[in-house]
C-alpha cells in the first residue's frame, strides 16, 4: 500500500467526501465570475455544465494527486487538455445570446438580476467551500492528535519495556538494542535471570504498529512470569504458546529465539525465529543454530524441541530479528543470512557494543530499514 493511499485509508469516508465537495464547490466560482462578463447571457443549460466542468475536473486532479503522485502528470495532461477543450468548445454548440445594441427596461432588470445571482453564488460557494474545509480539518486534526497521544503512549510504553541491554552476569557478557522502524516496534529484547539460571530472549511480533506493540508487551510479561514461575527453559516455548495464543488476534504470530543457561552450557530454542549466530573462538568459525520449531500463536498447542550448545570462552552468540536480514539494496538484492555471518565473523573479536555498530551499519549501507531491527549478543569470557 502506497502512502497516498494509506493516508485515504486514515480518513473518514464523510471527511473524503466532504474534501472532495469542498474542492468542487471553490472551483465552481470559475463557471459563475465567467459569466459575469458575458452580462448573464450565457444560456442555462451551457450555464450549468460548465459549472459541473469547472467543478469536477478539479476533483478529478485531487484524488489523482494523491491516489498516483508518481504518475499524475501522465493523467493531468491528457485530462486537462479534455477540460480546456470542453470548456473552450461549449460556446460553439450552445452560444450565449446576441447583445444587443440597446437593453430596454425588462433586459437590463434581467441582467442586474443574472449578475446579482452571480455574485450571490460566488459567496455561497466559498462559503460553503471554506466549510468543508474547516470541518474536515477540525475533524480530522482532532482524530489526528487523539492517535497521536496515544502513539505517544505506546511510544513511551515500548521504551520502557525494551530497553537496551549492557551488562555482565558471571562469566557472560550481554549488549543487546532494539530499533523501532516506526513509531512503536513489535521486536522485544529481555535478559532475566542470576548468575546461576538466566534466560536471553529475542522475540518478533508480526506486524507493525500499536497491535504488535500490545503483543509484545505481553509476551514479556508472559515470558517474566513464566521464568519466575521455576519452569526449566526447555518448557519456555511451549508454555508461552500456550499463553500467547488466545490472546492475540488470528492473523498474528510471534517468532522467538532464546539462549539460556543450562547447567556448566547453554540450551538454544527457536520458534519460527532466524538461525541465532554461533561464533566460535577457537576456530573464528561462524556457525548457525537452527530450528524447525512453527512461530508461537498459529496453533493451541504443540511440541517445541530446544538443544544444548556448548560455549568456549571467547565465544559470541547473536540473537536478532529478520529485520537485520530484509533489507534491499537498488538490485533488489536482500542483506541476507550468508552477509549477516560474514559481517559477524569479521568483528566477532571486537567488544559487544562495537559489533553491534558494525552490523547496523553493514546493514544500513546495503538498503532502508522498513523493519524493526533487534539484536542480542552474548559472550561468554
Amino acid at each position: 500500500m502506497s502512502e497516498s493511499d494509506s493516508f485515504w485509508r486514515r480518513l473518514s469516508p464523510r471527511s473524503v467526501f466532504l474534501f472532495l465537495l469542498g474542492v468542487f464547490f471553490v472551483f465552481s466560482i470559475v463557471a459563475f465570475a465567467s459569466d459575469a462578463p458575458d452580462l448573464g447571457r450565457t444560456p442555462t443549460f451551457r450555464f450549468a455544465l460548465t459549472i459541473l466542468i469547472s467543478g469536477i475536473f478539479p476533483v478529478f486532479y485531487v484524488v489523482a494527486g494523491f491516489l498516483v503522485p508518481r504518475h499524475f502528470w501522465k493523467l493531468f495532461v491528457p485530462v486537462f487538455a479534455l477540460h480546456f477543450f470542453l470548456m473552450r468548445e461549449l460556446s460553439g454548440p450552445v452560444p450565449s445570446a446576441r447583445e444587443p445594441a440597446q437593453m430596454d427596461a425588462a433586459e437590463m432588470v434581467h441582467m442586474h438580476a443574472r449578475l446579482a445571482f452571480d455574485s450571490y453564488a460566488i459567496m455561497l460557494a466559498v462559503a460553503l467551500g471554506y466549510a468543508c474545509f474547516v470541518y474536515v480539518t477540525t475533524t480530522e486534526g482532532k482524530r489526528y492528535f487523539r492517535v497521536h497521544a496515544e502513539m505517544e503512549l505506546a511510544r513511551e510504553i515500548h521504551r520502557v519495556l525494551v530497553p537496551g541491554i549492557d551488562t555482565k552476569i558471571g562469566p557472560y557478557e550481554f549488549y543487546g538494542r532494539s530499533s523501532a522502524s516506526g513509531a512503536v516496534g513489535g521486536d522485544l529484547i529481555d535478559l532475566a535471570g542470576s548468575e546461576e539460571r538466566w534466560v536471553a530472549y529475542v522475540a518478533d511480533v508480526s506486524g507493525h504498529g500499536v497491535a504488535p506493540g500490545v503483543v509484545m508487551g505481553m509476551t514479556k510479561s508472559a515470558a517474566r512470569m513464566l521464568l519466575n514461575s521455576g519452569d526449566g527453559a526447555e518448557d519456555l516455548l511451549a508454555r508461552l504458546n500456550e499463553v500467547l495464543f488466545p490472546l492475540k488476534k488470528p492473523d498474528m504470530f510471534v517468532t522467538f529465539c532464546f539462549l539460556a543457561k543450562h547447567g556448566d552450557g547453554l540450551r538454544a530454542g527457536l520458534a519460527g525465529h532466524p538461525a541465532i549466530l554461533h561464533f566460535c573462538a577457537r576456530s573464528g568459525e561462524v556457525t548457525p543454530i537452527e530450528s524447525p520449531n512453527m512461530p508461537l500463536g498459529i496453533l493451541p498447542g504443540g511440541d517445541f524441541a530446544s538443544s544444548e550448545i556448548r560455549a568456549e570462552p571467547g565465544d559470541v552468540f547473536a540473537l536478532y530479528t529478520d529485520g537485520f536480514l530484509e533489507p534491499t539494496n537498488a538490485q533488489g538484492e536482500e542483506f541476507g543470512l550468508a552477509r549477516l555471518e560474514a559481517e559477524f565473523q569479521k568483528h566477532a573479536r571486537e567488544p559487544l557494543a562495537a559489533i553491534y555498530s558494525s552490523l547496523r551499519e553493514s546493514v544500513a549501507r546495503h538498503g532502508a530499514q522498513f523493519d524493526d531491527q533487534s539484536l542480542l549478543l552474548i559472550r561468554r569470557v
